[in-house]
């Protein structure tokens, strides 16, 4: 299947998010804040990345700025996922075309995750 980054600063959602997923058949990792998810970008290849936009070290929005300015990420997939729906206006600009507000049903997840990584 797909290869997905989770980033997450809640252990459980993280949890959550990483099993249900896994159980799908994708290979998902898991990432605590913003600054290891740049990092797992720049050295491994994702199909889809999940974000959540507030982060305890840097926001959320640096991860899809980071993505955007890179031509090689840049086509991956990025589905927000915030409490927050003011992040949709600044996201949607850069590339995001997927926008869930917590808390978010795990079918309704998986569907858009699937739609996201038929594009």
């Amino acid at each position: 299947m797909s290869r997905i980054l989770v980033v997450e600063d809640d252990f459980d959602l993280r949890f959550l998010y990483v099993n249900v997923l896994s159980r799908q058949g994708h290979e998902v990792v898991g990432s605590a804040n913003t600054i290891d998810a740049m990092l797992h970008l720049t050295n491994q290849d994702f199909d889809a990345i999940i974000l959540d936009m507030n982060m305890p070290d840097v926001p959320g929005l640096k991860v899809v700025e980071f993505a955007h300015d890179d031509v090689r990420l840049r086509k991956i997939p990025i589905i927000i996922v915030s409490a927050n729906e003011h992040w949709r206006e600044k996201t949607y600009p850069l590339g995001v075309r997927h926008f869930l507000v917590k808390p978010v049903p795990m079918q309704e997840l998986l569907r858009v995750v699937q739609e996201a990584l038929k594009r």
